[in-house]
């Protein structure tokens, strides 16, 4: 995973956990990551949280999140523009357009 994915997925866990276990969660990879998706599906899944899928609202509202966002660290314009990059083509592709 990329740089500007990291941060923004500590970001989001930041808002529900200490920033130390955000920061770990987010540096996740190989089986520790597995294994944490894993256990963390079976509980959602228990509790009957799983989420349908991407709505257009959703992707939306995520990004009008990320213009309001005080990021902890500073991103660089590009990070940001891959963050974006990816909203808008996960956008499009909900809505059926082709960019």
């Amino acid at each position: 995973m990329n740089l500007a994915q990291n941060k923004a997925i500590e970001k989001v866990l930041s808002t529900i956990l200490t920033e130390d276990t955000a920061s770990e969660l987010a540096n996740l990879e190989g089986n520790a990551l597995e294994e944490t998706f894993e256990c963390l599906y079976e509980q959602m899944d228990y509790q009957k949280l799983l989420p349908q899928g991407p709505t257009a609202s959703g992707v939306l509202q995520g990004l009008y999140d990320l213009t309001q966002a005080e990021f902890q660290e500073r991103l660089s314009i590009e990070e940001y523009q891959e963050i974006l990059y990816q909203q808008v083509e996960l956008l499009a592709s909900l809505l059926g357009i082709k960019l």
